[in-house]
């Protein structure tokens, strides 16, 4: 399926403490000086409640922008909890495979994770508006750009993953399609070039032994299948963007944004995931009337090409027979078998077999 082109659509939500109406591109700085919300905060942080790290996480559709939330969720959380609050609240419909993406490292659902049972989920942001949207297309930078710092607080298999870069491209080749004598004479001779271009015969040995480890070690981590049983809080830091993609045959896409970090105390259980801004349902019309649209007949790119109200959703059952499905506040709407909260309203058979017969009268 085409990509479509993510466009910055005007739209406003409601904070969950003052239930307070923002625009999507004030509602992070209002979450940050939200006195409901601050108010909260001093009361928990004033009990002996032990404190752990939260972070704030933006969600939205990557393609779909205008649906959005704010979540804060326990920084020892997993990837694993993170899909399935967003499956839970966003996306399932038919049990499929979903995966993120942090930089270059994917973390995907396992078979055997498939297996678990859903429950209904009940300071860094000086940034300008418009940073609000998430920037997919913005280059991560390379690891000789980095801090020692900044290094050491990434995930080895993102360390080596970026090595790997390095070295491919100073031997034009894949580690994995060079022999460990070609490997060796490689990295032998590019470590004495950076270096001035001779070092000491026993330098050039003890190189020449590690090398032998290197190759596979980098290969491996590289090439290691990563699962989501890992906590956010090792994975992510704030400012940092990751992607995730739920159903890899119709893909809903939705990009995340760390907005900010703070100690506190989690929301009701250790592992629970908080909404503290959501979007308001964006206005769907219908495509033969105009007005307000109740369903989508399933197949369309774009929900607007076959949102429906319930007078012309009548009309058109000898069409779309029993394809319709619910508006509903999710970038997964009109998607697959995705019907959300909304109960899904059978056709009105009497309706149809009416127009049926309309339309066998005007036949004769």
């Amino acid at each position: 399926m085409a990509k479509a082109t993510p466009t910055k659509i005007t739209s406003s939500g409601i904070c969950n403490f003052c239930q307070g109406e923002f625009d999507k591109s004030k509602m992070t700085q209002h979450l940050k000086f939200c006195k409901q919300r601050a108010a909260i905060i001093k009361s928990e942080n004033s009990t002996e409640t032990q404190k752990t790290r939260l972070f704030h996480i933006v969600v939205e559709g990557r393609y779909l922008p205008v649906y959005w939330m704010h979540l804060e969720m326990p920084a020892n959380s997993t990837l694993y909890e993170l899909d399935s609050f967003l499956r839970a609240i966003w996306l399932e419909c038919c049990d499929h495979l979903s995966e993120f993406r942090i930089g270059k490292v994917s973390y995907s659902m396992q078979p055997e994770d498939m297996m678990w049972a859903l429950e209904d989920p009940t300071a860094n942001t000086d940034a300008e508006d418009d940073e609000e949207d998430i920037d997919e297309d913005e280059e991560e930078p390379g690891i000789t750009e980095l801090s020692p710092a900044e290094i050491q607080s990434l995930p080895p298999f993102e360390v080596a993953l970026r090595l790997s870069e390095i070295l491919q491209q100073e031997f034009q080749a894949n580690l994995a399609d060079l022999s460990p004598t070609e490997f060796q004479t490689k990295f032998t001779d590019l470590i004495a070039t950076r270096f001035g271009g001779s070092l000491p015969p026993e330098t050039m040995a003890q190189l020449s032994k590690l090398s032998v480890f290197i190759q596979p070690l980098l290969i491996d981590l590289v090439n290691a299948e990563q699962d989501m049983d890992v906590e956010i809080g090792k994975e992510l830091k704030v400012g940092q963007k990751i992607f995730h993609v739920y159903d890899f045959g119709s893909s809903t896409e939705l990009a995340l944004k760390v907005a900010a970090e703070r100690e506190g105390v989690a929301s009701k259980d250790d592992d629970a995931i908080e909404i503290m801004a959501r979007n308001n349902p964006p206005e769907i019309r219908c495509r033969e009337c105009g007005k307000p649209a109740t369903k989508v007949a399933s197949g369309y790119y774009n929900v607007e090409d076959g949102a429906l109200c319930n007078a012309c959703a009548n009309t058109s059952l000898k069409e779309y027979e029993d394809m319709f499905l619910p508006i509903v506040n999710s970038p997964r709407v009109g998607v697959c078998g995705y019907t959300g909260d909304a109960d899904m309203e059978e056709p009105d058979w009497d309706d149809e077999e009416e127009y049926e017969d309309e339309e066998d009268e005007e036949g004769e």
